[in-house]
This record gives C-alpha cells, structure tokens and sequence, in this order.
C-alpha cells in the first residue's frame, strides 16, 4: 500500500465503513465468551466429585463459546483499522496497466474503449425462470452491480427454497408427526435446510480471465426434490416409519421451525436492504466524443507527447492516472498510414455521503437502514443463541433432555451468522467516480527534405527532413465514470456514465493548436546561440576588413587616384595628354581641354 501525507487535503482518508459490524461483533464475541467462562466456573465445583461424560459434554460446549467468540473478536480487530492507499481501489475491470514509456494493450482495455465507442454500458442478461421472477419484480435491479445482482438472486431462491421447506416441513410434521418417526422428521429437513443456512450468500471468486463470477444459487432441482419430500414424505415415513429406530424423546422439530422461521425473517430483511442499493436507470448520455481534422508538419510522436504533459496537468491530487493502453506513431519510409491511441483513467475518488460513520449515522441514511437493521438482528439471533447454550449446558449437568436447547442454540447460532455474512457482503461497498479519457489519432504521412536560405551566396543556412501530416483525424472520448467496489480490494466494477463534452472539446482544441503551431524551421532559439551568432558575424566582418590604419591608408590612395584620373588634361585635335599648366598642345598647337 502506498500513502502519501496532504495535510491540506483529505479526499483518500475514508471512514471505517464497518463500525456498525465490529460494534455487532464485539457484543456478540463477548457475550460468547463471558457465557462460556461462565459455564466454566459452574463446572469447577463439581470437578471435585471427579469427571464424567456430563462434565465433559458441558465443557465441550463452553469451549465452543469461547472460540467462537474469540474468532468474532479475531473478526473485529481485523477491521477496527481501515486504510485505504493510492494504489487502491482495483483498476477497472482488473484492466491491466501499461507501464511508463512503453506500448501496450488487453482485451479488457479494448472493453474499455468499446464502452466508450458504443456510449453505453453492456448488462448481463438474466437466465432461468427464477430469476425471470425475481427481474419481473425487481426492474431495475439489472442496473445495479453484478454484486448486488447476485446477492439478490441468490438470497431469492434461497427465500423460495426455504419458504418450500418450511411449507414440506410442517404438513410432514402434522401429518406423520406423531409416533416414532416425530424425532426423524426433524433430522430429514434439517439436511436440507442447513446448507441453505450455513452457505454464505456470494462466494466471490475470480477467473483465470480477469472476470468474476459468484456462487451459483439454488436451481429448480431443489425446489422439485422439496415439493416431492412434501408430497411423498409423509407416505415414506408411515410405511418405513415402523423400522426406523426409535429415538425417543429426542426432537429437534421446534429448533427446526424457529430456525427456518428466524432465517426467512433474515431473507426478508436482507432483501430490503438490497432494495435500497438500487438506484434508477442511467439518464445521461455517456460518453463526449469530440473528432477534428489537422495539419501539421512534424513527427506524429509530438503530439502524443503533448497529450502526456496534457494529463499529467490534470492528475487528480497529483496521482497519475492509470495507463490502460498506448500506441505510439511507427513512421517508415517516405510515405504511409500511422495511428496512435492512448487510453487513461484518473485516480478514483470516493463519493461522498455513500459510507456510514456510525450506528446513529446508520439509521439515518435510507441506504443503509435496513443494513443496520439486519446486523442488529444478526446480533440479537447472536445473543438469543448464547442463551441456549448456557441453557444447554445447565441441562447436560443436570441430566436432563438437551434436543431443544441444543437444537435452538445451533439454529440461532447459525442465522445470526448468517445474517452477519449477508450484512457484511453490503457494508464493505465503496462508490467511486474518476474520468475515462480514450484519444485516438488515425492518418498518412508524406517525407520530404526542407532547405531554408540563400544556398548559392548565403552564410545560414539551415536544412530538415520534415514529415507532412494532412487532414489527420483525431478523435477524443471523455466520459466520468461512476464505479463500485465490495471491500477494498475486490473487483471493481462501472456502474454509470456521464459525458464531459467541455473537457473533451477542451482537449481536442489543446492539441489541435498545438500540432498547428509547431516550426519546421531549424534556427537558434537560446539567447547563448544569438549571442554567439553576433560575435562571429562581427569578427568576420573584422578578419575581412583589416586594421584602421591600413583601412584608412587604402581609402586615401583611391581617392588620390580618382582626382588624378579627373584632373587629367586632352589636346582636343590629337588627344595628347599634356601638362595641365600648359595652354596649347606642344603636338599640333590646339588650345588644351581638361577632363575632369
């Protein structure tokens, strides 16, 4: 588990959502132990008159108490703690992440994106006549989390099973319930009905796929085995009844009925709290897609790295998001099609308001109502067994008939427990919502070598292999997804869908802009680089023209040539050059003409 420490900020410090349960545990443990030390210390005046089967049957049973209550206390003290790291809850879907700087893809990522290409999220059709029933009555419950799906499914055929045997039972009872086969009767139905008892409500397992599936439920073949046990039981028994062996006074039938009684009363509650978990149908649209068309004359990889420095702006309390997918750009070759994806999730963050405090907290909050209602009855079905017990261990000393309170202390014992295992399936629910960001980018690409400057007489030059990217498609997908997980570190799954068109607009402009905008001109862009370009321009200018001195020099000879040349005196007849002090040509007499 990884933590990070914000003292300003305390979004991932989640509640104990089972202080409802520890508080129901920890009565429970310390009735169980209190009861067993009890019957301990009443045994301890009668071991002087030494040991025998009654005291070894009452301590068994003190025993027992006590590592029952002891392993509720264990339970408790397991959970007195919640701590809830970064790295939780479970990635979606149990998708596999993609490690930083590396490509890659899973079948559940494609799941993902096929969710937000579709903009809905697929439900798991229903089989079987019962639960045909169950879907008639409850509507919506196919909207709910396949937890709670299979939850109420299962605790429905249960319901209906137990409601078959308790009807088989007491027409069995009151038909053949006098005579030798009254303490079999009991025995038979409790067979049937104790692994209906004892079972828990959702056995949670994963596959070798990443998928989840639950405990299949109780199926129609029970329910005919029931109707034949009551049609036929009582003929069964009144014609072998006669060569069953007689037990006596011992019956368990009232233990019996209590218990079936007890646990249908548990079924009825658990259902209504499930009821409360159900939420209406999805009324949103679920996903923004946002496509645009640019142009741009660089490496496609640039802009998979803007998309990068675009998330991690947006990492929700500086946590980075999880990396379902990637796909980076392959350019080979002058000219060709490419494609890049990346799929992200955000940390999730829990919801607010969707976890109880405490037992006040509890029964105010509609959602969890009932929930606390069933732990409640789980730990008076607790206590009410404790009881019996005592009350059974009283009878083994006093050698009196032990069927009925041994038969009532199991069977409370039982229905508490399971009250308290289809209570804690609920209590460990944590809702969560995040973002779903899926970004997809399909074109062709065209290379081709650019020369910038003067490339006959200039002194910068600069030259680049720039790939050209016309009319490519880039397609955004944002949606805020809700999820829901049952304990911190099972599977979780996508409950509900909400479009962000602004963010996904937003995000495709960001990049749009950005994969206009970029140069395909090399040329210095540091300070350092136009300082540097400066001083060799202004050293070459000075290697070229030399010193002052000689600069000065070479300027005053030629301008003492050129007034020379201008002063130069012709003979206007010949063209003779002569002195320019003289009048007439020394040739042929002609006055002299001055040039310049």
């Amino acid at each position: 588990m990884t933590y990070e420490f914000k003292p300003d900020s305390q979004t991932f410090e989640l509640p104990n959502p089972y202080k409802v349960e520890n508080l129901s545990l920890l009565i429970s443990g310390g009735a169980m132990v209190a009861a067993g030390v009890a019957i301990m210390l009443t045994m301890r005046d009668r071991l002087g008159h030494g040991i025998d089967g009654r005291l070894l049957g009452a301590l068994g049973i003190a025993v027992s108490l006590t590592l029952f209550g002891f392993w509720l206390f264990g339970t408790a003290f397991t959970q007195l703690r919640f701590f809830f790291g970064r790295n939780r809850p479970a990635n979606l879907n149990w998708t596999p992440e993609v490690a930083p700087g590396q490509d890659g893809d899973s079948q559940a990522a494609q799941a993902l994106k096929e969710t937000l290409r579709q903009s809905a999220i697929a439900y798991d059709e229903p089989y079987g006549s019962l639960n045909g029933l169950l879907y008639s009555w409850l509507p919506h419950l196919i909207f709910a989390p396949r937890r709670i799906q299979e939850s109420a499914q299962a605790q429905f055929h249960n319901f209906l099973a137990l409601v078959a045997t308790l009807a088989s039972f007491v027409l069995c009872w009151a038909i053949s319930g006098q005579g030798a086969a009254n303490g079999w009767i009991g025995l038979v139905y409790a067979i049937f009905s104790l692994p209906l008892i004892v079972r828990p409500i959702v056995a949670e397992r994963r596959a070798a796929n990443g998928q989840v599936a639950g405990k299949a439920a109780v199926g129609r073949n029970y329910l005919v085995v029931l109707i034949l046990l009551a049609v036929l039981g009582p003929v069964t028994l009144a014609v072998f009844g006669a060569r069953l062996p007689n037990l006596g006074d011992f019956s368990i039938n009232g233990a019996l009925l209590v218990a079936l009684v007890s646990v249908l009363v548990g079924c009825a509650m658990f259902g209504m709290a499930l009821k409360r978990q159900l939420r209406e149908p999805p009324q949103s649209i679920g996903t923004a897609r946002v496509a645009e068309t640019m142009t741009m004359n660089t490496h496609p990889n640039k802009l998979i790295e803007e998309i990068d420095r675009a998330m991690m702006e947006r990492w929700y309390e500086n946590v980075p998001n999880r990396r379902y997918a990637r796909r980076s750009p392959e350019i080979t070759g002058q000219q060709g099609r490419f494609s890049a994806e990346i799929l992200e999730e955000s940390q999730p963050r829990p919801q607010a308001n969707r976890t109880a405090s405490g037992l006040t907290d509890a029964f105010i909050l509609p959602q969890f109502r009932w929930l606390a209602a069933l732990t409640v009855l789980a730990t008076l079905y607790m206590l009410a067994g404790t009881l019996f017990a005592v009350a059974t261990a009283n009878h083994v000393l006093d050698g009196a008939a032990i069927s009925a309170p041994i038969g009532l202390a199991s069977s409370l014992l039982a229905v508490g427990e399971f009250c308290r295992k289809a209570a804690h399936a609920l209590w460990g629910r944590f809702d969560f919502v995040s973002e779903l960001i899926w970004i997809e980018i399909n074109g062709s690409y065209e290379s081709a070598r650019l020369n910038i400057g003067n490339q006959v007489s200039g002194n910068v030059q600069t030259a680049k292999n720039v790939i050209n990217v016309e009319s490519m498609t880039m397609r955004v997908w944002v949606s805020e997804i809700d999820t829901v997980i049952f304990g911190k570190d099972a599977w979780r799954q996508l409950t509900g869908m909400r479009g962000l068109p602004t963010r996904a607009e937003e995000l495709a402009v960001l990049l749009k802009q950005f994969g206009e905008s970029c140069s395909m001109v090399v040329a210095p862009t540091s300070a350092n680089d136009l300082d540097r370009a400066q001083r060799i321009g202004a050293m070459a200018k000075l290697v070229g023209e030399g010193t002052n001195e000689q600069r000065l020099t070479r300027d005053t000879a030629a301008q003492s040539g050129a007034a020379a040349i201008a002063r130069a005196v012709l003979c206007r007849s010949c063209g003779t050059g002569i002195d320019d002090d003289s009048k007439f040509c020394v040739e042929c007499g002609t006055p002299v003409m001055i040039t310049g």
